[in-house]
């Protein structure tokens, strides 16, 4: 397994579930980017810095056309996505789909502060990996980078 992770950047595991587990983080030294779309430029900061903590490049925008431009121009590796309002995303989701047949699709992780249990069902089967509810803070947006693939973890 460690042949795999040679180029790799160690992170010792210090949060709840990876100590639990007996995982340490390893990000890869190729820069794991991620396209943010959220209106809220404060909430695009604040997940920004956590991004951030975890060696991850992100470059945040507001408008969904301009969002899908980028990523089929810069291939991101995940898309994180305010989802509060379903069809919004469900219409990233779609274009998305359409659009980067050829290319790799990346991982979209949806968040929101309030949703259902129908809004994270409808968010999964529209091309979501993951759902989240926010607030959340840098231990969950790792586990759930790790979880779809986004970073890799490994046994200690």
């Amino acid at each position: 397994m460690d042949k795999l992770f040679n180029n790799s950047l160690t992170i010792k595991a210090q949060d709840s579930w990876k100590a639990r587990y007996g995982l340490r983080l390893r990000v890869k030294t190729v820069m794991v980017s991620c396209l943010l779309l959220d209106e809220k430029e404060l909430v695009c900061a604040r997940i920004s810095a956590l991004l951030e903590e975890l060696g991850i490049h992100c470059t945040a925008m507001v408008d969904i056309q301009e969002g899908l431009r980028f990523a089929n121009a810069n291939t991101p590796d995940v898309v994180l996505m305010e989802a509060s309002t379903v069809p919004r995303a469900k219409e990233f989701l779609r274009l998305m789909r359409n659009q980067s047949r050829d290319t790799g699709r990346p991982v979209v992780i949806l968040y929101a502060t309030s949703a259902t249990m129908s809004d994270m069902g409808e968010g999964i089967l529209s091309g979501a990996s993951e759902f989240m509810m926010a607030p959340f803070d840098v231990s969950l947006l790792e586990f759930k980078l790790v979880q779809s693939g986004v970073l890799a973890a490994c046994a200690a």
